[in-house]
């Protein structure tokens, strides 16, 4: 069995007649689940990719779940858009640098926090590194290390500072740009896609330690 006409016209649409990937037009649907392997002709199996990315990533099983996400991903922003939540009259502009998000290899961004670096520091430092990773390997997946040296208090627990740097903003905020974040308290992974519209600087209210 192959799509039906319905199901191929209603992922096209749902795509805006783009590629899932690299956002270029002309597509197919591909078999995100392989009939040869019981994926079945539903919507929720098919992936409207282009010729280039198909051939690139098509045939291999490990990139499946990051092709889904990536399709849920655009369907989600295409919906917007037809809504009238995002600028219909803008272009849709092609983003071939989706491609390094499925790229095997990932970049690793390493953090010594040390005794007399605060919350605000540390976060200006990560989000220089964060927008410098981006600057040079655009939108290729990211492994964030982070280590703590002090900063503990009376107790041996990490101190107001850290704590909140890893429970709140690390995993309330930051983890969204990283495919996985290591940090003391534990390792993390993103089980969303990974976002990439990183801000250049953050607004950090001392007063309640509050991010805008």
């Amino acid at each position: 069995m192959a799509f039906s006409e319905k199901v191929k016209k209603l992922a096209k649409q749902k795509a805006n007649f783009r590629c899932v990937i690299c956002y270029k037009p002309f597509v197919e649907i591909h078999h995100i689940t392989p009939q040869a392997e019981g994926g079945d002709d539903t919507l929720e199996n098919a992936a409207p990719l282009c010729a280039s990315c198909h051939d690139l990533f098509g045939g291999n099983p490990e990139k499946r779940k990051q092709i889904k996400q990536m399709r849920d991903h655009w369907f989600e922003l295409m919906e917007k858009r037809s809504r009238g939540a995002i600028n219909v009259l803008a272009p849709i502009n092609e983003e071939p640098n989706n491609i390094n998000m499925l790229k095997e290899k990932g970049l690793a961004i390493y953090h010594c926090v040390y005794e007399h670096e605060n919350f605000e520091t540390t976060v200006e430092i990560l989000l220089k590194l964060l927008n410098r990773a981006q600057a040079d390997s655009p939108n290729q997946k990211r492994v964030l290390y982070l280590d703590i040296e002090g900063h503990r208090n009376a107790v041996r627990g990490f101190d107001h500072d850290m704590l909140e740097l890893q429970k709140d903003f690390m995993l309330g905020f930051f983890m969204k740009f990283f495919t996985q974040v290591s940090m003391p308290l534990g390792k993390v992974e993103n089980k969303n896609l990974q976002n990439n519209e990183i801000p250049e600087e953050l607004n950090i209210f001392s007063s309640e330690n509050e991010l805008s």
